[in-house]
């Protein structure tokens, strides 16, 4: 176990993979979180599910410690191993398309001047609270970043998964949400999902961001990230062209 901590900590910081791993002993599954990538309605969801038939309240999906789903620190070295290489439990994760995540992120978490990521962003740029970067200058910081160095929010998506360490029996996507999270549900249970839980949208914020990609997005920002992002756009079949009016 320590091999591959040390492997991963190359990558990314290691609370970040205790924290945005999750597992299910119960119904033997391992699922890696990605910010802005129907994160909170896919934990919305595993939590129902993992949680079916306990007399328990449901936790928040943003509060890590009272999840019902186990991270990596609280294996053993031996079930450790079982999870993560043998073909007992099902490795999934869900991914987005670059351009509408960094923008979703910029949105959501960067406008509202008041959140984590908004505070280490400042951080970077070398601003005072209640400064409001440009989409521009978000782009331009973090795609100047190392991906340890980024926010999980907007970390290439390649690295935060560990794609290179874990061997994924699925990869969905945040667009074919409907499609993707019904195979994974009957992957875990054998059982067709129920069409109303479908409509689960256990996001805290909407930001409609495919909608107003050509709003944000120009050239210059367009070649920076189909660079930083590379790996984003190859490995999970992303376009990295994208049309917009300038």
């Amino acid at each position: 176990m320590s091999t591959i901590i040390k492997e991963i900590a190359q990558l990314k910081p290691v609370r970040d993979f205790y924290d945005h791993f999750y597992i299910s002993l119960k119904n033997r599954y391992a699922f890696h979180t990605v910010g802005k990538a129907a994160n909170s309605t896919v934990k919305h969801l595993l939590y129902q599910l993992d949680l079916q038939n306990v007399p328990v309240k449901m936790p928040s999906v943003h509060d890590r410690a009272s999840s019902p789903l186990l991270s990596p620190y609280q294996l053993s070295s031996k079930d450790y191993d079982w999870v993560f290489t043998s073909d007992d439990f099902f490795k999934f994760t869900f991914v987005r398309n670059p351009y509408s995540r960094l923008l979703s992120c910029y949105l959501d978490r960067i406008l509202c001047l008041n959140s984590r990521p908004y505070f280490e962003l400042l951080r970077v740029l070398g601003k005072e609270k209640g400064y409001k970067p440009s989409f521009d200058e978000f782009i331009n910081a973090i795609c100047s970043q190392t991906t340890f160095q980024q926010n999980n929010h907007w970390r290439v998506q390649y690295d935060d998964t560990l794609m290179s360490k874990v061997n994924y029996d699925f990869i969905g996507k945040q667009e074919n949400f409907a499609s993707d999270f019904s195979y994974v549900y009957k992957r875990i249970t054998g059982m067709d999902i129920e069409i109303e839980l479908l409509k689960t949208n256990a996001s805290p914020a909407k930001t409609s961001s495919e909608k107003r990609l050509s709003t944000y997005w120009n050239k210059s920002l367009v070649q920076k990230v189909q660079l930083k992002y590379e790996n984003d756009f190859n490995h999970f079949d992303y376009p990295s062209e994208l049309d917009i009016n300038e």
